[in-house]
């Protein structure tokens, strides 16, 4: 069984904090794409459909998003100068679903902003202009529809600054079949496909807007931080030290993982877990030690992150350090538990054991040393999903203990060591 020990690790976003990196809390970084190779990207996940994201590497000075008012049939007649008197629009940080081109004001729930849903044909119909100003070129872009099966949008996009006019369809197709989305350049007329597979990955560190409080005026703020895949469930232990976290997190008397109501939210690990330097060089970013994260990743597992240091935009490297809370498997399918975990391993004064559990339940817990005394022995409530109980080992001498879990359609024999 695993120990759930710390694993060190580092994501490197170069210069700049100019990469995307893609990362997955078992297997470390799994993609690293320039920033910079994209303007708008088209949700292809049909639970965020119609969502059209933009490009704000360095808030949105890469690219801007201009409603600018005005609809097709005006096409030939739209100029830069629309964009004086427009109202500019952001990514935000509350889903996938929330694009720029998102970012309009919605009369009716059944509005994306860029478009409409149509009760009949279940399509998302274009109803506004945009102006894309993409690194320092201008382009007028009208998004058409978005055919909802097979999941295909028409656009029309046109270079203000001189160039033909380009019309083309993005399809989820095979390509983007396991993909979030879609990345359009303008100036190319290409989608890619950049990210990589939705299974293999938990976190994006990235550069992206939040909403920050200056004053009494809330805006749009770049910050460079971590947005989580879809699915992907996040509680955030503040303030509190990392070995006590899990305890403390854990709902008095029920033993259930108490995630927030957020804790879907995408921004839930975030960009906070940093504070910027104070003073003058060589001073540098503060990283709080009594900050963590607990994240369900992709394949179901319960990990705690903690970050360490963070060399700022420079060279763009995030230390952190993380560990499996909940990672062994129960491969018998008739068993209560889905899995298990009982750490730290060796236990000094305190162990923590976490049960994912399929069934309401109950199980006596007991724990032996290799003499066959038993030193701990208690009967205890297993509720579905996620459950921990703490037991306080300090009385205990050092050495080898059998830790048994025995219920109905559970038995369980592990071996831990106190050392102390």
């Amino acid at each position: 069984m695993a120990s759930a020990q710390w694993s060190s690790d580092s994501v490197l976003m170069g210069a700049g904090s100019a990469n995307d990196v893609f990362y997955s809390l078992k297997n470390g970084t799994v993609k690293t794409e320039n920033n910079k190779n994209w303007h708008l990207a088209f949700s292809m996940s049909p639970s965020d459909s119609g969502s059209i994201w933009a490009n704000h590497n360095v808030g949105n000075s890469y690219v801007t998003v201009y409603n600018i008012h005005k609809t097709y049939a005006q096409w030939s007649s739209v100029t830069i100068a629309d964009t004086v008197g427009s109202s500019v629009c952001y990514n935000y940080d509350k889903g996938w679903f929330q694009g720029a081109l998102n970012d309009l004001p919605r009369p009716s729930i059944f509005s994306f902003g860029w478009g409409t849903y149509n009760l009949t044909s279940h399509n998302v119909i274009g109803d506004s202009m945009f102006i894309v100003k993409a690194d320092t070129n201008y382009y007028k872009v009208f998004i058409h529809s978005l055919i909802s099966v097979p999941m295909d949008y028409a656009i029309s996009v046109e270079n203000l600054n001189g160039g033909p006019l380009m019309t083309d369809t993005i399809s989820r197709g095979t390509k983007y079949a396991d993909r979030n989305f879609a990345y359009y350049n303008l100036a190319t007329g290409v989608d890619s496909n950049r990210e990589p597979a939705k299974p293999t990955w938990d976190l994006v560190f990235n550069r992206y807007n939040t909403l920050a409080t200056q004053g009494s005026v809330t805006i749009p703020y770049p910050v460079i931080g971590a947005l989580s895949n879809k699915t992907i469930k996040v509680s955030k232990a503040n303030m509190i030290h990392v070995d006590s976290a899990l305890a403390h997190l854990w709902n008095n008397g029920d033993y259930v993982f108490p995630w927030p109501a957020d804790s879907s939210k995408i921004s839930g690990v975030g960009y906070d877990w940093k504070v910027p330097p104070v003073g003058p060089p060589p001073a540098g970013w503060v990283v709080p030690d009594s900050v963590s994260y607990f994240i369900e990743d992709y394949p179901g597992n319960l990990y705690q992150l903690q970050f360490t240091g963070y060399s700022g935009s420079g060279t763009g490297k995030i230390y952190l350090r993380k560990r499996l809370v909940a990672p062994v498997s129960v491969n018998d399918i008739n068993s209560s538990l889905s899995q298990y975990e009982f750490f730290p391993n060796p236990v000094q004064n305190q162990l923590s054991i976490t049960l994912d559990s399929r069934d309401n339940t109950q199980a006596n817990l007991s724990i032996i040393a290799l003499n066959g005394q038993v030193v701990f022995a208690q009967p205890v409530k297993i509720n579905q999903g996620f459950n921990n109980y703490i037991i306080n080992t300090s009385s205990f001498l050092n050495g080898q203990y059998i830790i048994s879990l025995n219920g109905k359609n559970i038995k369980i024999n592990s071996k831990i060591t106190i050392a102390k």
